[in-house]
């Protein structure tokens, strides 16, 4: 269950909240979840296109553990960048992640072409908690503490349509590897009413 909104503190912020709470299921087949608590805060600034939040979360069985976090989004008015980054610990672990995208537009060489085209980066790091390697691998955090590089490309072929490919290369204790992506994404909007003034 979650209750989320928005609303704005005055002319040059806007605060958005989020507060949710989970049943424990042991239903099979992706379908498990535990008992816990929690919720995120961010404000917003229109101005600089800038948004600033934490969130927290309470496990309410087992270990009874917290987990908090921070984050940011920032996209400049003049330049056709986008960014993103989050730092998160709890007893599993703790890391934090950078990245960025930065659309060709205002390349005039090939125009039609490089006005689809962006660069993206990113860069991360993990930092083992007190879970064993095989409870880590379980929920999906690497094994050991470990870096990750990526650089790529995106091409819009159409509106919500983006092709993308990336490298990257991982290096921990458990062994350095290399990481290939290469896919399409699509986004859809389903509106769930009458869009416009009746």
């Amino acid at each position: 269950m979650m209750l989320r909104g928005g609303f704005p503190l005055d002319a040059k912020a806007d605060l958005n909240y989020a507060v949710y709470g989970s049943a424990i299921s042991t239903v099979h087949n992706n379908l498990e979840s535990d008992r816990n608590f929690g919720g995120r805060v961010g404000v917003f600034l229109p101005g600089s296109r800038l948004e600033l939040g934490t969130s927290w979360q309470k496990l309410l069985q087992d270990t009874r553990t917290n987990s908090f976090g921070f984050y940011f989004a920032w996209q400049p008015q003049r330049l056709p960048l986008n960014m993103h980054g989050e730092y998160a610990r709890s007893n599993q672990g703790s890391g934090y992640w950078v990245d960025g995208a930065y659309r060709l537009s205002q390349v005039t060489y090939w125009q039609r072409v490089m006005r689809r085209l962006e660069f993206a980066a990113r860069a991360e790091q993990f930092f083992s908690g007190e879970t064993s390697s095989d409870e880590a691998e379980a929920i999906g955090l690497p094994g050991a503490s470990t870096r990750e590089g990526e650089f790529g490309l995106n091409y819009y072929l159409h509106d919500g349509v983006k092709a993308v490919a990336s490298y990257g290369r991982q290096f921990s204790s458990d062994g350095n590897s290399n990481l290939w992506t290469v896919g399409i994404t699509y986004r859809f909007l389903l509106p769930l009413g009458r869009v416009g003034p009746r």
